[in-house]
């Protein structure tokens, strides 16, 4: 919760605050004499239990007040004594604190602390006094520790007594100073549980990789001293080649006798125990011989630890090793040899380039790695939830006495601004408290909503929102952001309950609600979603976690995608998944061609379900399945002879869903043209019913963008941070959107409904978008569409107005060409006024001009270029 610095403080204190920092020095200074008097004890002083003659030296540096008061410290507590001074100022200063400002929420706060107190010291009193210890002439436990020891030792014994001690002391320290003692198991158990993994994910990065010899004496130098180290390795190396053939000849005598099998090992073996003792270097497996894999070299493993100007590739070409490179023998020479190790060491490069012609593509180890692990093939229908990374136990919760500090300060701010309120509920989240506020009568919320900044400057806080009805209470929201914010994973709201129990074709995760409940939308109901943010709020990471959500659920039999991304980066991630019926569009000009299919598709869809007497994709699906259950398939009634190569209709299959999903909506409009607002918003109108909806994300939530045509006939919205209270009401039509904290906090608006939900957005990593994805590529390929790219749709997917043919021309169209091409001039209002037509019909066949491309498209200032020569004289 937002923490109100302190550096303001009064100078001057009132009466009840001069009473009470009076009593905090008073406090301090009993406790220091008490701590004076403790570290200087001396037995042979005067105390209450003993007398002394006046004569004798007291060593008590406190005098007769400070021998008198330790030895009755000491008499009573025992060594606990010690700890008395401490917990004084302990008190003291929490009294200091809280200022005698006790409410009655606090009576049995303040009464735990009393309960922990007593428990702290009889408890600790009983263990020193269990342990056995004498202290001179009293126990080591006190009076009161040996009160406790007599009246449990009788009925529990020694260990006993000795275990409920400690677990009541244990439950002292979580009374008086709040300990939780389950938090810190958590921590401790996470914090075991991160480390064994990371050992467990090093050894299987490590188990498959390789280990070849490198030099031993490097694992001793810390610098490289010589600028041609890649060099240094292949230098120290001395070829023999008569003693090469003489180990080729003995292994193959090892397989002939049985006898000289042991002699032969024995060199063999020698040879590779010399050669693991002096170097090793890391290589890919399929360049490890076949008879050196089943040894256990037992030897030093080191990282990537190479100097930056060591060229790798050059060392990973130096040491592709064929599979006669058992049989070399290996010496290594004294300094004084390198020169003659010079022509030897060439003649050997030479004969490992030969070799070198099975790996003419060379591949960097670690990315060959990734590639062999993604041809595992998949378990499951779906993958898993481990592919995701794991949720992560927030320790950081906030306390219910903190919550109340914070009630009682917002309900003291909000005084000061004349505004009387009281808080009657508080419910805690990952990301946002939220303070449910009881207004006094007459007192209106368009003031509580005008102070919000201000309020905000006064908690201390980055933004406070307030939610001005709340369905179903009388109540007035004020949301404030938690000083310890959790991330919300994708993992724990796919492994949730409500994820897994979803029966919905679409499920979509959004993330949590302000009480940290899982949010899953239903994509078919919605039944398209509109969403806005600016950049970095967390707009591609929630589209990505929709689009992971969908995988979970759905496959390519159930849903199908078409992604547009302009920005070639966020969903190109995607390519190759078998959902995909296209490539991902990158090109603007075929994203207005991909629309115009979907168009064309719905009309056909339409047809289907009219002709098979459905209402709908999920009607039409099962259907389907009853049919095939009854051994009577149905046929395309939609079929006519020549439109295939078949004699016969063919059967029908299972109509997937269709999620369009549009990455950057304000650059295709930028791009391509209001046409492909008419065309989204055709499909808007249509599609739900034939399983075809549309996810549009921009980050200019302006009116030019998210046009009045658009907003209503999508009624679902999701707006993220915004810049100003202007762009959240183009999105969701009210504001609230800019005091938003980023980072996928969210206001969703959900079908049929006015009121919004603040839900923070689920975080996935690129890590996670990548697991998915390969594991769906291991699970199959996509099954493109060729002609959702090219253009050739039919008349289906035409706009009014737009024609394929010169059949359905205007008849002016000849005379408004010969006019255009004469005169070079070809706006709308000139036909017009030339011809005495109306607007519309000027303006259609001026499109019409376009299209046979005659005259160019309007540019920036709304003027057309006459493209075609004249005719005149033809």
């Amino acid at each position: 919760m937002p923490i109100v610095s302190n550096k303001e403080k009064k100078i001057k204190l009132d009466g009840l605050e001069r009473i009470t920092e009076a009593l905090f020095y008073f406090g301090f200074l009993i406790a220091f004499l008490f701590f004076l008097s403790l570290i200087s004890f001396h037995s042979s002083d005067p105390s209450f239990y003993q007398s002394v003659s006046n004569k004798q030296v007291i060593h008590n540096w406190l005098g007769t007040f400070g021998s008198y008061s330790a030895a009755l410290l000491m008499f009573v507590f025992g060594y606990v004594a010690y700890l008395v001074p401490v917990l004084m100022v302990i008190i003291f200063w929490k009294m200091l604190n809280n200022s005698l400002k006790i409410h009655s929420e606090h009576y049995f706060l303040s009464g735990s602390k009393c309960l922990g107190l007593f428990l702290l010291i009889s408890t600790s009193c009983g263990l020193l006094e269990l342990s056995s210890l004498k202290l001179f002439t009293f126990h080591s436990g006190g009076v009161i520790g040996n009160e406790v020891s007599l009246c449990t030792l009788p009925f529990f014994g020694l260990l006993g007594s000795k275990v409920i001690l400690f677990l009541l002391f244990l439950l002292s320290l979580t009374l008086f100073f709040g300990i939780s003692w389950i938090a810190i198991i958590y921590r401790s158990y996470s914090f075991s549980r991160t480390n064994v993994m990371k050992t467990i994910n090093y050894l299987r990065n490590t188990r498959d990789v390789t280990l070849l010899p490198f030099k031993k004496n490097e694992l001793l130098e810390s610098n490289y001293e010589s600028k041609d180290e890649n060099k240094d390795i292949l230098n120290q190396i001395k070829i023999d080649s008569e003693s090469r053939q003489t180990i080729q000849e003995n292994c193959q005598a090892e397989s002939k006798s049985s006898n000289k099998k042991q002699s032969n090992n024995s060199i063999f073996n020698g040879l590779l125990k010399m050669v693991k003792e002096n170097i090793f270097i890391k290589i890919p497996d399929n360049n490890v011989p076949e008879n050196v894999e089943d040894e256990k070299p037992r030897t030093h493993f080191r990282e990537n630890t190479h100097d930056e100007n060591i060229d790798k590739n050059e060392a990973y070409k130096k040491f592709d090793l064929n599979e006669d490179s058992n049989n070399l023998e290996v010496n290594l020479p004294d300094n004084g040899d390198t020169d003659e190790l010079t022509p030897k060491k060439n003649e050997f490069l030479d004969e490992l380039q030969k070799v070198k012609d099975k790996q003419s593509n060379e591949i960097n180890p670690f990315l060959q790695k990734k590639n062999h692990q993604n041809n595992i093939l998949p378990k499951g229908e779906f993958p898993e939830v481990g592919l995701l990374s794991p949720a992560q136990v927030n320790l950081n919760t906030v306390s219910p006495s903190e919550l109340e500090k914070i009630a009682r300060l917002l309900e003291a701010k909000l005084s000061e601004y004349k505004i009387k309120a009281e808080v009657v509920g508080v419910y805690p989240g990952p990301v946002i408290t939220r303070f449910e506020l009881e207004l006094a009568p007459g007192v209106k919320v368009s003031r509580l909503s005008g102070l919000s900044k201000d309020i905000a400057r006064s908690l201390s806080t980055s933004a406070v929102r307030v939610v001005e009805v709340i369905p179903g209470k009388p109540y007035v929201g004020l949301e404030l952001p938690n000083p310890n914010r959790e991330t919300v994973f994708l993992s724990e709201v796919i492994g949730s309950k409500r994820f897994n129990n979803q029966k919905t074709p679409l499920p979509m995760v959004l993330g949590k609600d302000i009480a940290g409940e899982p949010i899953v939308a239903d994509l078919s109901k919605m039944p398209h979603l509109l969403v806005a943010g600016t950049t970095g709020s967390g707009k591609s990471v929630g589209v990505n976690v929709m689009i992971l959500s969908l995988l979970y659920k759905c496959t390519p039999e159930d849903c199908r995608f078409i992604m547009i991304d302009p920005k070639m980066l966020e969903l190109s991630v995607y390519e190759g998944i078998p959902h995909l019926l296209s490539e991902v569009v990158t090109d603007m000009k075929d994203a207005s061609n991909a629309l115009r299919w979907c168009v064309a598709e719905m009309e056909r869809r339409y047809k289907l379900l009219a002709a098979c007497g459905v209402r709908n994709v999920a009607g039409f699906n099962e259907k389907l399945k009853e049919a095939k259950e009854a051994g009577h398939p149905i046929y395309d009634p939609l079929w006519k002879e020549g439109d295939t190569m078949d004699s016969e209709a063919p059967l029908l299959e299972k109509m997937p869903n269709i999620v369009v999903i549009v990455d950057e909506f304000a650059d295709l409009i930028m791009v391509v043209g209001k046409k492909v607002e008419e065309l989204i918003a055709r499909l808007a109108q249509k599609a739900r019913a034939a399983g075809i909806h549309l996810i549009l994300a921009t980050q200019r939530p302006s009116v030019d963008v998210i046009t009045g045509l658009i907003k209503a006939n999508i009624p679902t919205r999701m707006a993220f941070t915004v810049s100003t209270k202007t762009d959240s009401r183009t999105i969701l039509d009210q504001g609230g959107a800019e005091s938003l904290l980023g980072m996928g906090d969210m206001l969703y608006l959900p079908p049929g409904q006015s009121h919004t939900i603040r839900v923070h957005g689920a975080f996935a990593s690129d890590e996670d978008v990548h697991s998915v994805v390969s594991d769906w590529k291991a699970r199959g390929k996509p099954q493109y569409i060729d002609s959702i790219l090219n253009g050739n749709q039919g008349q289906d997917s035409l706009l009014p107005g737009e024609s394929n043919s010169d059949s359905e021309h205007d008849e002016l169209f000849d005379e408004v060409v010969a006019f255009v091409t004469e005169t070079r001039k070809s706006s709308i209002s000139g036909v017009q006024r030339k011809f005495k037509i109306g607007y519309n019909r000027a303006a259609r066949i001026v499109e019409q001009l376009e299209a046979h491309g005659i005259v160019s498209p309007p540019g920036h200032n709304g003027n057309r270029e006459v493209l075609a020569n004249s005719t005149k004289g033809e």
